[in-house]
């Protein structure tokens, strides 16, 4: 009976909290921060390759992948390479992956059920099962092969023209599966089992730069009214060098929304925030050493911001063992977007409190946030907003240095669409290239576009960039 209360006292909590955040724009206990809409990665020449959906009617979904040069043309026709078809009640929840092959083609993932199901029913009554797609489409636009695999929550690259992909179960069972370029499963068709607490969330991975990965979580404490964080290796062999369960990274609680980034040495740096109210940032070699003081690097925020604020970090690498830390606070009383570095010893390089990189004032979130290195030590990052004062809406895209330096001036807006979701990808050239999905509902990205920003700022694509679904 105490653990039904538990559960239920958690979801609830969870159903209250996610009201607050798309309400207030609080952003504090969102899964991810790109759950729908259109994918984008780098094709290694300047140009991209995105992933996307059409809505043909009713709740039919066809999935294509296209590729564009660095100059802005199509190049898998008109409306790209069909990968999937099937039927979903939403649009492209965490449903969509793509991952660049080395090759000059992509992994693409796209999930709906194979045919209509009654959506009047209870989802325990659907007898249709969810079936998630994997493809890999070489630079031609052909597709190599494909096959149907389990849920897949995260996708990355194992640097050597495979992927890594976290699959979670039905019973919320999570696994490392590895594919490599000819489809098959280095670690078997099960995959790798990870230890996945009963609460777990938040998990993100990177490659270890050898074939292997390392993902960061959150699990709840045997009290169940806090989470901690735990990081994960897994070798390229399939092995558990850290152990079944891993290393804790933080055993405090009240740790919510980790990131993870590599380090470049084969090790990662994690970042996550404690309560809404700081950031803290860890270092763990290859080894899985930690490096840096106990319980992580606090970035002290709660010294210039009172109360609670907003604060999901992002991370990219600094390219020198460090890490460049993105959040968002209301120190202000609106709010606004902050960047710090933290180097590869565990030291603050900018100014206490951040270097701020967004000067539009918004009294709702940034949200989504993304961001990318800038090969340069930097970043990039793109951000939604919504003006305080105009109530305009778009998405805007700044640039730091290795100084924190705003490069872009108040930054360069690449829409003005009120767009639902976006993510970003690192072009090789010192810019990025950016998708998007606009549409009448949060969960309806109908129509997706991309653009490339250059090194200096420069929108090279178009004015209101490429569209994908013509």
């Amino acid at each position: 009976m105490k653990k039904l209360i538990v559960l239920f006292a958690v979801a609830l909590t969870f159903v209250l909290l996610s009201t607050t955040i798309f309400s207030a724009g609080c952003t504090c206990l969102l899964f991810s921060p790109v759950p729908y809409g259109p994918r984008v990665i780098g094709d290694g020449t300047g140009g991209a390759i995105a992933v996307y959906e059409d809505i043909r009617s009713g709740n039919q979904h066809d999935f294509y992948a296209q590729k564009i040069s660095p100059t802005g043309d199509t190049l898998w026709g008109e409306t790209g390479v069909l990968i999937g078809s099937g039927y979903k009640d939403s649009d492209s929840f965490f449903d969509l992956h793509i991952v660049n092959d080395g090759s000059g083609g992509a992994f693409a993932v796209c999930s709906a059920y194979p045919s209509e199901p009654d959506w009047r029913s209870a989802p325990g009554q659907r007898q249709i099962p969810y079936l998630t797609h994997l493809a890999r489409v070489d630079s031609k636009g052909s597709i190599l092969w494909q096959k149907e695999i389990g849920a897949i929550y995260h996708m990355i690259s194992d640097d050597s023209g495979g992927v890594i992909i976290a699959s979670i179960s039905e019973d919320q069972k999570l696994s490392m599966l590895k594919v490599d370029s000819k489809g098959n499963y280095l670690w078997g068709e099960d995959g790798v089992p990870v230890y996945f607490g009963q609460y777990a969330h938040s998990l993100h991975m990177t490659g270890d730069g050898s074939g292997g990965v390392i993902i960061v979580q959150q699990n709840l404490t045997q009290t169940e009214t806090n989470f901690e964080v735990f990081a994960q290796k897994i070798s390229s062999d399939g092995s558990l060098p850290w152990g079944q369960k891993g290393i804790l990274l933080y055993p405090l609680g009240g740790a919510e929304e980790v990131e993870i980034v590599n380090d470049s040495s084969g090790g990662a740096i994690v970042a996550w925030q404690v309560e809404c109210k700081d950031i803290r940032v860890q270092r763990v070699d290859a080894n899985g050493n930690v490096l840096w003081q106990q319980n992580g690097v606090p970035l002290e925020l709660n010294k210039v911001v009172e109360g609670p604020f907003l604060n999901t970090p992002l991370l990219v690498s600094d390219g020198t063992g460090g890490a460049i830390v993105i959040w968002e606070d209301l120190r202000h009383g609106l709010a606004s977007i902050y960047a710090q570095n933290v180097d590869a010893d565990g030291n603050i390089k900018w100014q206490p409190g951040g270097e701020e990189v967004c000067y539009i004032k918004t009294n709702s979130s940034f949200w989504p946030r993304t961001a990318v290195s800038d090969g340069s030590g930097g970043a990039i990052i793109a951000c939604s907003y919504k003006e305080a004062e105009t109530n305009k809406k778009g998405l805007l895209v700044q640039r730091l240095d290795t100084t924190g330096r705003a490069v872009w001036g108040n930054g360069i807006v690449v829409t003005e669409s009120d767009h639902i979701t976006h993510v970003i990808a690192y072009d090789g050239y010192g810019g990025a290239s950016i998708a998007w999905g606009s549409g009448k509902s949060m969960f309806k990205s109908e129509r997706s576009y991309v653009q490339r920003i250059d090194s200096n700022g420069k929108l090279l694509w178009g004015a209101e960039g490429i569209k994908l679904n013509r």
